[in-house]
């Protein structure tokens, strides 16, 4: 094996992309080298282009692609094998993972460490990250980062069967909520997005039974069947959640997943009204990254629709064409899903 030469795109704030000439080492042995073939830009990328990336990084983490190298101790994979990567990954061997909650371990190795990550022709990963899958298109195989998020969140919310549940944000997490709340049990949807555009659209498309936006149409003043919903999922910024609340019916829960930096991330509530209505505020946080087995076959079998998902597929050159359509075009775009 030889060294891998690959471009690579690094961040730094304030929204600056450089494409970069990378030499790769050979996997090391519990390393494959990754051709990837698609990587999906999440809000997370946007927050570090926005303010958080203060000195250059590579980035990415919504990965799948094609093993190109595997290092001497990987038997999990071979050589042409298609995979999806976690972006975390619990380490199978401390009292946490033995105590039965690997939901709460983050200590097994990842690739957040690397010289490159998913924008960029090839990468490292180690091989506890690795997903193999079958029989999705490379861009659509890539959502199972972010669809695990959704899982995550809807787990975490616990549906009952014949809940109402309200969908607070339609960004792709958001949106590949409404069908998995329905598998879950969810007897009516609703679902709200800052603004108008394609994303209500989107959630009529894939299920939800009334959407609105809530720059016209405020949560607190919509009109619901039972008087307040039983679930909330909330991808939306903490800002949200004292509105949330007042919907919320006797005992409900509300699994909120939203971040924000800076003065936006305190929020204040009633917590007499809090405590009164037995509500409950829960935090998804889906990091392990989980459920990929599931969510691999929920988009290959199409209970999720990729297609309704993904909404702009541009090469690695135009990255930042991507970075700025979700910056400045929410209302028209998803997901963009770059193609190294």
């Amino acid at each position: 094996m030889s060294p891998q030469k690959t471009l690579a795109a690094y961040l730094k704030a304030p929204f600056q992309i450089e494409l970069r000439e990378v030499v790769l080492p050979d996997p090391g042995p519990d390393e494959v080298l990754l051709r990837v073939k698609a990587c999906g830009i999440c809000g997370t990328d946007l927050h570090a282009a926005r303010s958080q990336a203060t000195e250059w990084q590579p980035f990415g983490h919504e990965v799948a692609g094609i093993v190109a190298k595997v290092g001497a101790h990987v038997t999990t994979v071979k050589e042409g094998d298609t995979v999806a990567l976690e972006s975390a990954s619990f380490c199978g061997h401390c009292d946490l993972c033995r105590d039965g909650r690997v939901d709460l371990c983050n200590k097994a190795p990842n690739f957040w460490s690397g010289s490159t990550m998913g924008f960029a022709e090839y990468m490292l990963a180690p091989k506890e990250a690795l997903v193999p899958f079958e029989g999705l298109p490379f861009e659509h195989a890539c959502l199972a980062e972010p669809l695990g998020v959704a899982l995550d969140m809807t787990y975490t919310a616990q549906i009952a069967l014949g809940d109402d549940v309200l969908i607070v944000g339609l960004g792709p997490i958001g949106l590949m909520s409404i069908p998995l709340a329905r598998m879950q049990g969810a007897a009516r949807i609703y679902a709200v997005n800052r603004s108008e555009g394609i994303r209500l659209e989107k959630a009529r498309a894939l299920g939800a039974d009334h959407v609105f936006a809530a720059e016209k149409e405020p949560i607190s003043e919509q009109s619901y069947r039972r008087g307040g919903v039983q679930r909330a999922l909330v991808t939306a910024p903490p800002s949200t959640l004292p509105e949330v609340m007042k919907v919320m019916s006797y005992g409900g829960v509300i699994s909120f997943i939203g971040i924000e930096y800076g003065p936006g991330a305190q929020i204040t509530f009633d917590a007499n009204e809090f405590h009164f209505r037995k509500l409950q505020l829960r935090a998804s946080f889906a990091s392990p990254a989980l459920y990929f087995p599931t969510a691999l076959r929920l988009l290959r079998d199409g209970h999720v629709d990729a297609s309704a998902i993904v909404s702009h597929v541009l090469p690695l050159e135009r990255i930042m064409e991507g970075l700025e359509l979700l910056r400045d075009h929410r209302d028209m775009m998803v997901k963009v899903v770059i193609t190294p």
